[in-house]
């Protein structure tokens, strides 16, 4: 026996005890398309039912054994009967007969003489509709699952009746009990908390007038649990024209509750990344004072400020001292400078500024220095780049760093080189490039985050806290410029930094021309 979803035609079931009449309709069903299984009375028309689960059945009403009324019955309370049209054939045309057949469960009633060539058409509208139903009712289930899993459950509400037509979910929602569809809409609105209530009203009035509903509001559950839905509707209209607000209604209590607590976690973290910051800040200003004066008074024993120092090596030492000072302090100066920058209160001295005037004479101390001298340094200036607008000791802490970071990423005796050239209309670029082992694009954006180190083998051999690149980056920043990174694998890094220029009317003084060489090396 094929099952009902691999049939090629659908299956009718014949029961009648008239053998010609069964033989007609046979005539009639088969050449329209249909599959004929046939029985001559109630019982082995049950029988056949269960055996072939048929899509259909004709089933005559005066049969000896068993009336048409009671096998209809019967197949109703079989498997797959509840569902299954059945079309009751008799010459009985009074009402009562009528009545009783579809109290029964007949789908459909036909009389006799049969119309034939009406019969297969009858037949086949009735297995369209039936299917038609049947996809109807799937759908509905799957949208009842849709909506329980969801937790969105629609309604319907005319104003006119006062009440709210809702769906099984929403009947959940709301604790309607079984077979409860519709709610008075005042009871609804006294489960609202006064505070939303008003709000919630509101809503309704403007979406009747063609609004659309998009609310957020509290309803008091049975359970006496303060439930949080989301409204949405919008206006339509009935058939005769009234309007009419449908919508849905879905519970966002967990996701209210989440929000609620992903906001006070940022809060907290605010407030404590605000704290942090001002520690930070107060620590430093509290440590620079006594660092001035270990290396002021470091400095006046290297000088021998006050007579010679017959003993060399306390000169030596206080020289280290001195030294370790001044590492100290910049240590201490960078924590300070990145704790202002992520708080938002660095400030600015900005003025018109030639990078030229700062670059040189920061690459001649930087020549001079122990790092600096292990390298060759070339500076060039290329095009007509133009005075910008800027802080100078931020310019000067920025071209600090970036020479550090190429020098300690580099080695001894490569080349680094600074360039000063013009960016399009609007920005003077400044470019340290060395020749060091260069980063990935991956590292490179980690290496803009406070406190964090490249993990390459001359970083762990040069150390260092982290801050270098991150105080360029904001400080770059706050002037309204951009940090760039090109950095192909194996061939060096270059940084370069692009500051907004001096607009025309801005200018006060004639714009300089360099007079530096093209890429002059130490």
């Amino acid at each position: 026996m094929l099952d009902r979803l691999q049939r090629v035609r659908p299956l009718i079931l014949i029961a009648d005890d008239d053998e010609i009449e069964r033989f007609l309709q046979r005539q009639v069903l088969e050449p329209a398309g249909f599959d004929i299984v046939e029985a001559p009375s109630g019982g082995e028309a049950l029988e056949c039912f269960s055996a072939f689960e048929p899509d259909l059945v004709v089933l005559d009403v005066m049969m000896p054994d068993m009336n048409g009324f009671d096998v209809c019955e019967a197949m109703r309370a079989l498997p797959r009967g509840a569902d299954t049209p059945i079309l009751m054939a008799t010459a009985l045309d009074d009402v009562e007969s009528i009545d009783r057949a579809y109290r029964v469960g007949a789908t459909d009633f036909v009389g006799k003489p049969i119309n034939w060539p009406v019969l297969p058409h009858r037949v086949r509208y009735m297995l369209r509709a039936h299917t038609t139903l049947e996809n109807l009712m799937l759908s509905q289930q799957h949208l009842a699952e849709a909506q329980r899993i969801a937790g969105v459950g629609n309604f319907r509400w005319l104003p006119q009746t006062g009440r709210l037509e809702c769906s099984a979910e929403l009947c959940r929602m709301l604790g309607l009990g079984p077979g409860m569809m519709t709610l008075p809409i005042k009871s609804l609105l006294r489960r609202v908390p006064a505070e939303d209530r008003r709000a919630v009203l509101t809503a309704v009035r403007a979406g009747l007038n063609g609004e659309r509903v998009d609310l957020d509001h509290r309803v008091l559950a049975p359970d006496g649990e303060n439930r949080t839905l989301s409204l949405r509707a919008e206006r339509a209209l009935a058939q005769d024209g009234t309007p009419y607000l449908q919508g849905s209604f879905q519970d966002i209590t967990e996701r209210k509750r989440i929000e609620i607590e992903l906001a006070t976690a940022r809060d907290e973290a605010r407030m404590a990344d605000a704290a942090k910051t001002a520690f930070l800040a107060a620590m430093s200003h509290e440590l620079r004072t006594p660092l001035n004066a270990i290396i002021g008074f470091s400095d006046m024993i290297v000088q021998e400020a006050f007579g010679p120092i017959p003993e060399v090596r306390y000169i030596d030492y206080a020289r280290n001292v001195e030294q370790a000072g001044q590492q100290m302090l910049g240590f201490v100066i960078d924590v300070l400078t990145i704790a202002e920058l992520e708080a938002g209160r660095f400030e600015l001295r900005q003025e018109k500024l030639d990078l030229l005037e700062i670059v040189e004479p920061a690459l001649g101390q930087f020549r001079e220095s122990e790092t600096g001298g292990k390298h060759e340094i070339a500076f060039g200036v290329s095009g007509s780049p133009r005075p910008v607008r800027a802080d100078r000791w931020a310019v000067e802490q920025i071209l600090v760093k970036l020479l550090s970071n190429a020098a300690k990423f580099s080695d001894p005796g490569t080349t680094i080189r600074v360039t000063i050239a013009a960016a399009g209309e609007g920005a003077t670029r400044l470019s340290v490039a060395d020749q060091g082992i260069g980063i990935s694009s991956e590292t490179a954006a980690m290496a803009l985050l406070p406190f964090r180190q490249v993990d390459g083998r001359l970083a762990r051999k040069q150390g260092g806290t982290g801050l270098g690149l991150s105080i360029v980056n904001g400080l770059i920043g706050e002037h309204g410029g951009r940090l760039t990174i090109d950095s192909p694998p194996g061939a060096g890094t270059r940084i370069s930094l692009d500051f907004p220029v001096v607009l025309e009317q801005d200018r006060a003084a004639p714009e300089r021309t360099s007079h530096a060489p093209e890429l002059a090396a130490n």
